[in-house]
Parts: structure tokens; C-alpha cells; sequence
């Protein structure tokens, strides 16, 4: 029997470990808890974390050097290539969702220098306002990367500070340069849609379809932000559990107005056709709807073809989000008129890299125009050196999706089967293949090709405990890597609700019928051996039971 168990030091990435690495251990349910609540001094000891959720390594580096350069060392710094966030978080850090951090905005101070051919956009604040901006950095997930840092912190001497009037008209951006890997990886992401389709004739897209993003949620944002100029005065909405940035963002940016529709079972959609309908009665309607297939932690499918079908009857946008289920799995580009996928998980899955896709159908009814739009307003903001570690990573695509399949459904399975044995503390086991949705997922699960015989359900699967303690004790005890990500080389949990929706009650308790419950545990499956993955949930699976046990006599 083996029993793996976190091979890295606390806050370090697992092996191996360099400054692009994006998984941490962060081990401790009520350590997290804490962080989740506003206690951010585990965060400091942390090495290596997901770099969306702060600026790491060679970014906070280079930040440090501009503030320095236009005199405001000591400040807090963060920088970008596009303008539009100077305007995006003097609006985020002042907005109620800020709650007792909010600030006004004219505490920030926005700076514009040029470094090595780069215009960056720097806003900076006093350190004490670090609350205020810490989303500002992740939700729209186009902040400088870790190797465009290091780009840029190698030619620092080139430093110049560029004067400008009015922060409400910045100087104008010069974005970064494509290299080659940038052209080889949209036409990867187009053989990969094209690989093993359902039906050929439907899946007509090229590489000029195909918009390169520095994260997937800076795809969301762009995407977002186009569609509401596109659609302008409706309403932006998620159906279903999505993750919790595409949430944050829709919930505060959405100008025409934001709608949950939080479940995609039969009644849920007719829920949402109903108010579709009403609204178009008021001369209104959606703007876009977005749904991720599967759910994010829900794991569950909605019906793609009625969606569709309310997608063309109504004029929305359909953006279909298979980041979980990931191109080799299933072919959705059909249903969709949008496809967007955050490429740092299975597509790159070695957990060292950012990037984000939306690929356009050229069969969509909003084609032409969208086409033209997105052509238009794209600027490239993914580095080279990223572009040229995500087309590397993805050699080996198909093997590794293979290994996730089967050690996900390993482990699904292997947990399942224990509801309803005496004393276990597993009451659900939410996956594609074991919810009720399957029928959903499968209708659009790809031909077997030499390269991938089975397609499968993903990498993700949530475990839910009949308590808040048994999933504690569950937590604490396994060996997986504790930290936010999934889809990479080694498997990783978090307590996902408890950490991303815990925090609210009133938003807890009405998720809690979704089937998103604190007493919950997200686990991504890595490449480790099935039977070392199984032996590691039966050894945390044991101190759960001693724990429902001990409940029981007391």
C-alpha cells in the first residue's frame, strides 16, 4: 500500500519545482478557512501559488522596480500591457462588493513607462489598501506573467517614465510581440477540435478563428467586454455553477444587468426560457449566456442543444466554457457560437504556464459579425515565451488526457462505492459519468481515435461528506497537494465551496440546493499510479470514519 503525501515544504510547489510553478502546499482546512476570512499572513510564507491570485516571483519584482523608477518605492505596484485596467480598477476598488476594504479611487496613482519595447500601465497604492485591489490582480486575468516579468525585468535598465494628461486618456499601448509558437498554437487547438469529431462537416474552424489569451479568465473579460458592445443594454448571463472568477466578474461587470440561473437540470433551463421569454416581451433579453460543461464544482452537463436552439430563438450569444471536460473529451464547438478554454489546465497540465483560448464557429449565426469584432480589437497579450511553453506542453495531449480519465474515474468510482457502508462519511460523489446529467455528457463524447481509444469525463471530481468535520478530517489527513488549480501533473484538492463560498452565508445557503456544500472536497486527479491515488483516499478516508465515529458517541 501506498500512501502519497506532499513531497514539497509548506508554500512550495511540488517537484519540479521552478518560478513558473503554480501549484502550492498550502495544507489545513481551517488555515484556509482562516485566509478565506481575512487572515492573510499564511499568504506571505507562501512561495509558489496560482499567479493569478497574486503577483509572484519576477512580476513583483519588476513591479517593485517601476515604483522605484517614477519614485514610489514602497508603494504597492501592479502592472499591466492594456489601459483598459487602469479604468477597470478604479471601478473595482471602489465598488461595494469591497465591503469594508472598499477605497476611493483617487487613492490609487496611475503611472505609464516603457521597458524594453513594452508599454506598461502601472497602478499603485499604499500597501495598507492591498484588500481593495487583490481581485483586481486575478478576476480579469491579464496581469504580466511570471516569464514576461522575467522578459522585462532583463532589459530594466531601458526604463522610462512616459507622461500623459489625463488618466482617463492613457498614452497609447504597444501589447508585446507574437513569435512563431503563437500561429503553431492555434492551429494545435484547431487540430485538437478537429480530432475525433462527432461530425466533421460541423467543426469548420481555422486558425484565424482562434484568439490567444494570457489566462482563460482573461478570455472571459475580453470576451465579456466585447459581447456587451456587441449586445449592448441586456443582460449577462451564467447558467449554472461556474468558476468563482467568471462569478465575480459577471456579478460586478455586467452594465445591462446580471442574471444566476443556477441550475442546468430540465427545470432550471425551463426557468430560464421562461424569463427569456418574458424579457423579450419588455423589448429586453441576454446579451450572452455562458455555461461551463461540466460545472465547476458541480460537475454537472446541461442539455447543449436546447440551449442552442434558445440561443438562435432568442439572439443571445451561447459561450460554452470545456476547460473541465478539455477539447480531447468532447466536441461542443457546434453548440456553441463561442468556445473558451483556459489552456492552463489539461491542455498545458504540467502546471507552469497561463493561457486562455475562445475560438469562434464559423457556422454560428453571429459569425460575421463577431469575426469581424474580435479581429478588430484583439492585441496580443500572451508572451511568446508562454506561447512557446503551452504548444510544448501540449505534445503529449492525448496520453495525458487518457491518464487523468481514468484516474479521475478511479477515483470517483472508488468513493462512490462506499455510500451507504456502515460508518461511511461519503454521501455524494459528484462526476460527469455518475450524476444524472450523464446522457448529457455522452451525447457529445468524441470518436475513438489511436491517439485517445476512450474518451472520458475529465479530471475533476467533488467529494461530499455528511459533515463539516468528516470533511475536515478528510482534508487534513489526505496526501494530495492542497492548492487552487486542476488539471496538472500531480493530483490536487481544495475545499473549494467552503473556501470560494463560505464566506457569505446568504450566498452559501442558496448554492446549497445547486449542490455546492462546504462539507465538500474538490480533488483534480494527477498522473500518479490509480492504485496510489486509491490507497491515499482509504488512508484519509479512515481518520473521516474514526471521526463520524467518535461524533456518534458523544
Amino acid at each position: 500500500m501506498v500512501v502519497l503525501k506532499a513531497e514539497s515544504e509548506w508554500g512550495y510547489a511540488p517537484p519540479p519545482q521552478t518560478p513558473y510553478s503554480i501549484i502550492s502546499n498550502i495544507p489545513g482546512w481551517d488555515m484556509l478557512k482562516g485566509i478565506r476570512d481575512g487572515d492573510m499572513a499564511p499568504l506571505a510564507k507562501v512561495v509558489h501559488i496560482y499567479p493569478r491570485l497574486s503577483p509572484t516571483h519576477y512580476v513583483r519584482t519588476l513591479a517593485g522596480g517601476v515604483a522605484k523608477a517614477v519614485g514610489l518605492e514602497g508603494k504597492g505596484c501592479m502592472v499591466y500591457l492594456d489601459p483598459v485596467m487602469w479604468k477597470y480598477t478604479a471601478s473595482h476598488v471602489s465598488h461595494q462588493q469591497r465591503r469594508q476594504f472598499a477605497i476611493s479611487p483617487n487613492k490609487l496613482i496611475f503611472k505609464a513607462v516603457d521597458v524594453a519595447g513594452h508599454r506598461l500601465y502601472a497602478v499603485l497604492f499604499e500597501p495598507e489598501h492591498t484588500k481593495a485591489l487583490m481581485l483586481s490582480w486575478g478576476t480579469p486575468g491579464i496581469g504580466l506573467s511570471i516569464r514576461g516579468a522575467e522578459q522585462l525585468l532583463d532589459k530594466i535598465d531601458t526604463l522610462t517614465e512616459v507622461p500623459f494628461e489625463n488618466a482617463d486618456a492613457p498614452p497609447k499601448p504597444t501589447w508585446t510581440p507574437e513569435g512563431p509558437s503563437h500561429e503553431l498554437l492555434r492551429r494545435r487547438i484547431v487540430e485538437l477540435l478537429q480530432h475525433g469529431a462527432i461530425d466533421p462537416q460541423k467543426v469548420q474552424c481555422r486558425s484565424n478563428d482562434v484568439f490567444l489569451y494570457p489566462s482563460g479568465m482573461g478570455a472571459v473579460f475580453t470576451a465579456k467586454n466585447l459581447l456587451q458592445e456587441y449586445r449592448p443594454g441586456f443582460v449577462n448571463v451564467e447558467l449554472g455553477i461556474v468558476f468563482h472568477n467568471t462569478h465575480e466578474l459577471l456579478h460586478e461587470e455586467s452594465p445591462g444587468g446580471w442574471k444566476h440561473a443556477p441550475k442546468v437540470d430540465k427545470q432550471g433551463i425551463d426557468d430560464l426560457e421562461a424569463w427569456l421569454e418574458s424579457q423579450k416581451s419588455k423589448g429586453s433579453g441576454a446579451t450572452f449566456v455562458i455555461v461551463e460543461y461540466p460545472g465547476n464544482p458541480t460537475l454537472d452537463t446541461p442539455d447543449l442543444p436546447r440551449l442552442k436552439q434558445l440561443s438562435e430563438k432568442y439572439g443571445f450569444v451561447f459561450i460554452v466554457d470545456d476547460t473541465l471536460s478539455s477539447f480531447g473529451n468532447v466536441d461542443v464547438l457546434a453548440q456553441s457560437d463561442l468556445l473558451l478554454t483556459s489552456l492552463t489546465k489539461s491542455f498545458s497540465g504540467r502546471s507552469d504556464v497561463l493561457g486562455g483560448s475562445i475560438v469562434l464557429n464559423p457556422l454560428s449565426p453571429h459569425y460575421a459579425e463577431l469575426s469581424k469584432r474580435f479581429a478588430a480589437s484583439h492585441h496580443n497579450q500572451l508572451f511568446a515565451a508562454d506561447a512557446e511553453v503551452l504548444l510544448s506542453n501540449s505534445q503529449d495531449y492525448f496520453e495525458r488526457t487518457s491518464r487523468l480519465n481514468d484516474n479521475a474515474r478511479a477515483m470517483a468510482e472508488f468513493l462512490g462505492k462506499t455510500i451507504g457502508q456502515p460508518d461511511s462519511p461519503v454521501v455524494n460523489v459528484q462526476y460527469p459519468s455518475l450524476l444524472p446529467s450523464k446522457a448529457n455528457y455522452d451525447a457529445f463524447k468524441r470518436r475513438s481515435t489511436p491517439e485517445l481509444p476512450t474518451p472520458g469525463y475529465g479530471c475533476l471530481l467533488t467529494v461530499e461528506f455528511d459533515s463539516v468535520e468528516t470533511a475536515r478530517a478528510f482534508y487534513d489527513r489526505c496526501g494530495f497537494y492542497p492548492s487552487p488549480h486542476l488539471g496538472g501533473h500531480v493530483t490536487i484538492m481544495l475545499a473549494y465551496n467552503m473556501f470560494m463560498f463560505g464566506k457569505d452565508k446568504d450566498e452559501a445557503a442558496a448554492l446549497r440546493p445547486c449542490g455546492v456544500k462546504e462539507e465538500s472536497v474538490r480533488i483534480s486527479a494527477g498522473l500518479e499510479d490509480a492504485q496510489d491515488l486509491l490507497d491515499t483516499l482509504q488512508d484519509a478516508l479512515n481518520v473521516a470514519i474514526e471521526v463520524k465515529k467518535g461524533s456518534k458517541t458523544q
